[in-house]
């Protein structure tokens, strides 16, 4: 039988000292047919090439053949098993890997009686018939169901022998409309036991182009084997054989880039080099290995030892000899004499790179413990409150900004991150630790909807001053998140205004009220003081209107709108006209009074005097605190408190007056409508502010600057009166 044929062999001693053996001609068993460009027979024997002249490579280099037999069918209808088994089919011819046979199930019964009948044949009948069965194999299965699932089996037979070579199994629970998806990854898995081979075409770096002719879809990240497979001249040395794994980056529809898995590996490829799929390879020549190791030269056997390599964790790619002899635990035999490189390489762990004794005759055994990589993981968050998953470690980020890992393991991560309202980001980082790591989160939220009624109905709806050229009531949809001014507009009715606060992937609701004019009805964020004798620090008395006053002052985010509206200036330190990001609730400071009387005007408002400032922030009864006549540390934003610069407005509740105005001592001082003498040089400004000490300010604080002044600590809020009309 051609299974246990001689194979006329001459040794070959490489300069890396690794045993090689060369066929003196092909053999005809159809296993190296099958894989013609795999240079690894087993991983319980030295990995010999196969160095054929070129006309055999060319002839070897065509697709597997493959019989698929009908599937029998246990406990399901026959149909059924013969529609799985032309799915298979189908599935099968796609690929460029194999060519398929059918009526397989009748020459695979002559096949398996032709040595009982072998005198009924002719040497050459007998000849021709052997070289047709033995060069294909034979995949035969079954079907059938456990309760609701469908239970597809299969197995790759070796066609001379009987042998089963490997076994596979897909199950189908979703009917039988979904039986071609569970045929489609039975088929996908049978690939796995089959040579894909191709040639390197380009070299940049340590990354290689490679040719593969991918009609089966090769998928980044899978493993590859790059390797020369003969010896060639370089200059007035030899270049040894050698091989290495390698990772697919990207992939293309006949192209794709492979990566080095391990980084000490110094071997350099050119164009031309071999490329081949290393998997299922052990399980399918095991017993050819076993044979063709019996046609060793027994008078080799005193130059050569044997190696056994594993690790802790198992799974370490290896390298002997600059050979990739797979991964942990390995044993490597027929290896020369002497010292030889050896490079282990795990993700997630330091690679090693020792050199190991190959003693004559003997077995070596080495062990390693593998230790693990670390480094530093910083992930940076944009929105606040977000939920990190980090394998199996869950983190709560508070606020937007970021989390240190300093001693984060390397290797694959599964990294996941959620909030209430935006889409889940995913992400799967493969982690060496070269160098500190960097990873930005930065979710896409769902839009959100606003629905607006007021009494009466039909007025126009601006947000954030902008005309929507929509009327009450209507559904805004597709909204950015975060706080969006209202405002309502309605003939014969004054302007109704509120905020409202889009949240991602949520309906808000807003319903406003229109009056006649602006009695009895308080604007939105304005506080109502009514009429009175204010009383002044000299104890001059003042008769005060009653009037509207903002209850917070005026906003980087409010005065943004009034920039892009009515294209105005941005003050100083703003980009694209917007304040520096987390500042957008901070008072807007660094505008003169001008400025801040021209936004007054452009929402329908006006600047306070000075009267109605004093009267809002102090009361009737003049006193210099809100809370009494002395400063308590921590009452207010100033210069003391050591924060200098301003703070979101509200911030300090017992920087309240009581009338409900915040901010008055501390944050920033703010504009009035007042001359500071008769020739109306400067314009007032009232109110402490960060930038004054804790014996400065006070209700009572008062200065002026120019009107087109300037500064960093000036602020304002707006006032209206009672019956100002749109």
């Amino acid at each position: 039988m051609r299974g246990t044929s001689s194979i006329s062999v001459s040794p070959r001693v490489s300069n890396t000292g690794v045993w090689v053996a060369v066929p003196a001609k092909p053999p005809l068993m159809n296993l190296n047919r099958f894989i013609p460009a795999f240079f690894f027979l087993s991983l319980s024997a030295i990995i010999p090439f196969f160095s054929y002249p070129d006309s055999v490579a060319a002839e070897n280099s065509a697709a597997v053949l493959l019989s698929v037999q009908d599937f029998e069918g246990l406990g399901v209808e026959k149909s059924l098993a013969r529609t799985v088994s032309d799915l298979l089919r189908t599935e099968l011819g796609r690929s460029d890997r194999l060519r398929l046979l059918e009526e397989t199930g009748r020459l695979y019964r002559m096949q398996r009686e032709s040595v009982r009948f072998r005198d009924l044949f002719n040497e050459g009948t007998l000849r021709s018939l052997g070289e047709l069965l033995e060069s294909r194999f034979v995949l035969t299965g079954s079907v059938s169901r456990l309760d609701s699932v469908i239970v597809i089996s299969s197995r790759i037979v070796d066609a001379e022998t009987g042998e089963v070579l490997a076994a596979e199994s897909a199950e189908n629970r979703g009917g039988l409309s979904a039986l071609g998806a569970a045929a489609r990854t039975l088929a996908r898995k049978v690939l796995a036991y089959f040579p894909l081979t191709g040639r390197i075409t380009a070299v940049k770096g340590d990354t290689l182009a490679a040719d593969l002719g991918l009609a089966d879809g090769i998928l980044p990240g899978q493993e590859l084997t790059v390797a020369d497979l003969e010896e060639k001249a370089a200059g007035l040395t030899t270049r040894p054989l050698r091989s290495s794994r390698y990772r697919v980056a990207d992939a293309l529809d006949h192209s794709c880039s492979l990566i080095p898995l391990i980084g000490l590996n110094k071997v350099v490829f050119a164009v031309g080099a071999s490329v081949f799929s290393p998997g299922g390879l052990d399980r399918l020549l095991a017993a050819g290995a076993r044979r063709k190791s019996e046609g060793l030269p027994e008078s080799d056997t005193g130059k050569f030892g044997e190696v056994e390599v594993e690790s802790v964790p198992a799974g370490a790619l290896a390298l002997v000899a600059g050979l990739d002899v797979g991964r942990t635990p390995v044993k490597v035999s027929r290896l020369a004499a002497g010292l030889q490189e050896l490079i282990l390489s795990l993700p997630g762990y330091k690679e090693v790179f020792d050199s190991i004794t190959v003693t004559p005759g003997q077995l070596g055994k080495f062990h390693y413990d593998l230790e693990r990589q670390t480094g530093r993981l910083t992930i940076f968050t944009v929105q606040p409150g977000i939920t990190l998953r980090i394998d199996t470690l869950e983190v709560e980020v508070a606020d937007s900004g970021s989390v240190d890992l300093p001693d984060f393991p390397a290797g694959i991560h599964e990294i996941e991150a959620r909030k209430p309202g935006y889409k889940t980001w995913q992400s799967r980082i493969d982690l060496n630790f070269r160098q500190d790591s960097t990873l930005t989160v930065n979710l896409e939220p769902y839009p959100g909807s606003l629905f607006i009624t007021s009494r009466p109905p039909g007025a126009n709806i601006f947000i954030d001053g902008n005309f929507t050229g929509k009327a009450t009531p209507w559904r805004l949809t597709r909204l950015e998140s975060g706080a969006r001014i209202v405002r309502l507009s309605l003939a014969g009715y004054g302007a109704a205004l509120d905020t409202a606060e889009v949240q991602p992937g949520k309906d808000a609701t807003l319903d406003l009220e229109l009056k006649k004019g602006w009695f009895d009805f308080q604007p939105f964020g304005m506080t109502l003081v009514p009429a009175a004798r204010l009383v002044t620090e000299q104890n001059d008395s003042v008769m005060v209107d009653t009037f509207y006053i903002d209850i917070y002052e005026v906003t980087n985010r409010a005065y943004a709108f009034f920039v892009a509206a009515a294209n105005a200036k941005a003050p100083e330190g703003w980009v694209n006209n917007a304040p520096p990001a987390g500042e957008e609730d901070l008072p807007v400071a660094g505008v003169s009074f001008e400025e801040a009387e021209r936004f007054a005007a452009w929402c329908g408002k006006r600047l306070p005097t000075e009267q109605e400032w004093a009267l809002a922030a102090i009361g009737p009864a003049p006193h210099r605190f809100p809370w009494g006549e002395s400063y308590h540390p921590g009452a207010a934003n100033i210069w003391s408190e050591g924060l200098n610069h301003g703070a979101k407005v509200g911030s300090y509740p017992e920087d309240k007056s009581i009338f409900g105005l915040f901010d008055v001592v501390g944050n920033v001082a703010e504009w009035v409508d007042a001359w500071t003498d008769e020739n109306q040089t400067y314009r007032v400004y009232r109110g402490g502010s960060y930038y004054v000490n804790e014996t400065d300010p006070s209700l009572f604080s008062r200065d002026g600057h120019y009107p087109n002044s300037k500064n960093r600590y000036i602020g304002f809020r707006c006032a209206r009166s009672l019956h100002s009309q749109r």
